[in-house]
């Protein structure tokens, strides 16, 4: 019985000491710090604003934003929020690339995520009845060309369902389209959905090409508006 009791003691003591090794000392590979969330770049953001706009810039929510430093973590929040249960350990991840293609090509990260949430839902794994694949529902035919045309990476259409690469390639061929319509919000926007020839057509019979456009456009000053109605003491933004 003596030695029973006293395996107990040890086994008690035993436990008690590598809990107190555990919480009081670092282990290499046990912790891992998490990549910070860059900055978004505000000039690029007011000046693609203010394009996307126009005169209706004065007086928005994208303008009321104006110097929130905590635009990053409202862009975040909202990624983790919206994405499927299956990918939102890749939440950070998908906001970094969000920002820093969106500053690459100075674009208001906040239009990029109405794109998204226009043409996908956040799902990454959606595939549109014409073969669109991903968040941004992009044709592999069309993903293929602006890979090799911007030296992106690619590898066959399952590329495209990887979030990351999906981005990049969806905002190569968005800058492109931008600078064949001289930055016309409503025509390159929506000649990302209907492709820039079909909208040339349409423009030449004076018509236009609005349909898409006001979506992405209403999911843009909805998202603007959600973040102000978050924003908290201290010039924070709260999840949304």
């Amino acid at each position: 019985m003596k030695t029973k009791h006293l395996k107990i003691g040890i086994a008690f003591v035993t436990a008690s000491l590598t809990s107190v090794l555990f919480n009081n000392f670092s282990f290499p590979g046990l912790h891992h710090e998490l990549p910070a969330i860059e900055s978004v770049n505000e000039a690029s953001r007011i000046a693609h604003a203010k394009e996307l706009l126009g005169r209706d810039y004065k007086g928005s929510d994208a303008q009321a934003l104006e110097g929130q430093k905590a635009l990053n973590e409202a862009i975040y929040h909202k990624v983790q929020n919206q994405l499927p249960a299956k990918f939102k350990y890749q939440a950070r991840a998908i906001a970094r690339t969000v920002i820093a293609e969106s500053a690459k090509y100075e674009l208001d990260p906040v239009f990029v995520l109405a794109v998204i949430k226009t043409e996908s839902k956040f799902n990454p794994l959606v595939v549109g009845r014409h073969g669109e694949i991903g968040l941004m529902q992009i044709k592999p035919d069309t993903a293929e060309w602006i890979a090799k045309k911007f030296d992106l990476p690619w590898n066959g259409k399952k590329t495209l369902q990887s979030p990351g690469a999906n981005i990049k390639i969806g905002l190569a061929y968005m800058n492109y389209l931008r600078s064949k319509f001289d930055n016309k919000a409503m025509k390159y926007v929506s000649a990302y959905n209907m492709g820039p020839t079909n909208v040339r057509r349409l423009l030449a019979k004076n018509v236009k090409p609005a349909e898409y456009n006001s979506r992405v456009m209403k999911n843009y000053g909805e998202l603007y508006a959600k973040m102000n109605a978050s924003e908290i003491g201290h010039h924070r933004i709260a999840a949304f």
